[in-house]
């Protein structure tokens, strides 16, 4: 007898995670993907536009699909953004997800909320679940305050992380800007004394896999099971890749004139997730080879072959 799939609802789905988790999940779940101004197409998945800051919008998508399992990936990440534009930062970090617990809260579903390791500060790094949550700009805390929302919803998940990987739009994550520059030939400077545990956003997705399969709930960080500095990142893009690393200048980030402060060591021991999945996080290392790879087998086409904004997006129904 056909038993119908799983139903896994994606917001952010034309978002560099969104996407690559819409990508990884492809053929496990029936799934629906939420944008909002970047109309995206991905083969197999239902993609719809959605204002996520409209909770009578969230309400009908919600009612509609009727998902097991929501991904809220969906995010205002830009830090300097969000400090200059507060309202908008609200509106999209904490609006948005306390529409979206409010139209589930009695609902049989899954609810993930992707946060940030800018919920702290970076003072003294290797930060775990019960340090204190202190963060130096708006964009921290609008994503925290979306953590407290997701926590009304019972057996709720949520990652604090960093993310890299390749996107569907015409948009850069750190490990993208980095290659692309270098394959340029064009100088770059990097921070020296900014250090962080960012991890591949394909490994990232095979870790959330593993926690819906143990039911997993709570806080929890989610990083690389290391870190380093983002100077030497870039290093070992250019090594990688087989680029000249002498186009690479380390600076220090106070040199730089953020509209927003950022954490020197937002750094994440990640020892409780670890432990609750039996699960061995990869290392900055082991996350950028994998990076490497997928490029050589041409993920980056793959992934903009069928994110042609210029088709018409499937909507529910079709």
């Amino acid at each position: 007898m056909y038993r119908a799939k799983t139903r896994l609802l994606i917001t952010g789905v034309s978002g560099l995670l969104g996407n690559n988790l819409a990508y990884y999940f492809n053929g496990k779940y029936e799934i629906l993907g939420l944008y909002n101004s970047h109309p995206v197409i991905i083969n197999g998945i239902r993609t719809e536009k959605c204002d996520i800051t409209s909770k009578v919008a969230i309400e009908r998508v919600v009612q509609e699909f009727n998902p097991s399992i929501i991904l809220h990936c969906a995010s205002l990440t830009n830090v300097d953004q969000c400090e200059i534009d507060q309202k908008i930062a609200k509106e999209v970090n904490f609006l948005s997800t306390k529409y979206l617990v409010e139209c589930v809260i009695h609902k049989d579903v899954k609810l993930i909320y992707i946060s940030t390791d800018a919920v702290y500060d970076g003072e003294k790094g290797d930060f775990s679940e019960n340090d204190k949550i202190n963060p130096l700009n708006y964009y921290g805390i609008s994503k925290y305050e979306g953590e407290l929302e997701t926590e009304k919803k019972e057996q709720s998940l949520i990652f604090r992380t960093n993310i890299f990987g390749w996107n569907i739009q015409d948009k850069q994550s750190l490990g993208e800007w980095v290659l692309n520059e270098l394959k340029e030939d064009r100088s770059i400077t990097c921070f020296k004394d900014a250090y962080f545990s960012s991890i591949y956003t394909l490994e990232f997705a095979r870790i959330i896999d593993v926690a819906i399969q143990k039911d997993l709930s709570g806080v929890y960080n989610c990083g690389s099971a290391d870190s380093c500095s983002k100077y030497n990142f870039t290093r070992k893009i250019a090594e990688l890749f087989e680029l000249d690393n002498s186009l690479i200048t380390p600076i220090s980030i106070d040199e730089f004139n953020f509209k927003a402060k950022r954490g020197k060591k937002l750094t994440l021991n990640v020892e409780k997730l670890q432990n609750a999945l039996g699960y061995k996080l990869p290392t900055i290392d082991q996350s950028l080879t994998v990076f490497y790879k997928d490029y050589k087998r041409g993920l980056l086409e793959e992934l903009r072959n069928v994110g042609d904004e210029t088709k018409e997006p499937r909507t529910i129904g079709n």
